[in-house]
């Protein structure tokens, strides 16, 4: 099928896991994507899977650091046009005791878990709204 044809897709944490096969579904269905990914070397084993140089792209991206992010958009506006889906699914959870967390652990999680989401809507959000469309998808967990 190819419901996303045409369509460009940026992916947070899209390296393994839920990330990855989301980003698949949306190669399968004719998007072309960006794995926004921290581990780059798994970001473009990811890519190497799932699609070519000519529909996916993979770009390190720190999800907790703007500037990372917007690289991101940027690269992947570069090659691909303008962001139609943004798919925030970069996360983290920190399994332990509350009393036994540290500070750096729940800044840590704040960080991905929620700035994180906060960084891709803001990248993508001025040119989603200048061109009157465009989706965002936020992906959460216990």
């Amino acid at each position: 099928m190819t419901r996303l044809a045409g369509k460009v897709a940026m992916i947070t944490g899209a390296g393994r896991g839920i990330g990855a096969a989301i980003a698949s579904a949306f190669v399968r269905e004719g998007a072309v994507v960006v794995l926004a990914e921290l581990d780059i070397a798994l970001a473009r084993e990811t890519a190497a899977r799932i699609g070519s140089a000519s529909n996916v792209l993979a770009v390190q991206t720190d999800v907790t650091q703007s500037a990372s992010v917007q690289n991101a958009v940027s690269e992947g506006e570069a090659k691909f046009g303008a962001i139609d889906v943004l798919v925030n699914n970069a996360g983290i959870n920190v399994f332990c005791d509350p009393l036994t967390m540290t500070d750096d652990d729940w800044r840590r999680c704040f960080a991905v878990d929620l700035d994180g989401v906060w960084n891709g809507c803001r990248a993508v959000l001025p040119g989603m709204v200048e061109r009157g469309r465009g989706s965002i998808v936020n992906i959460a967990s216990t």
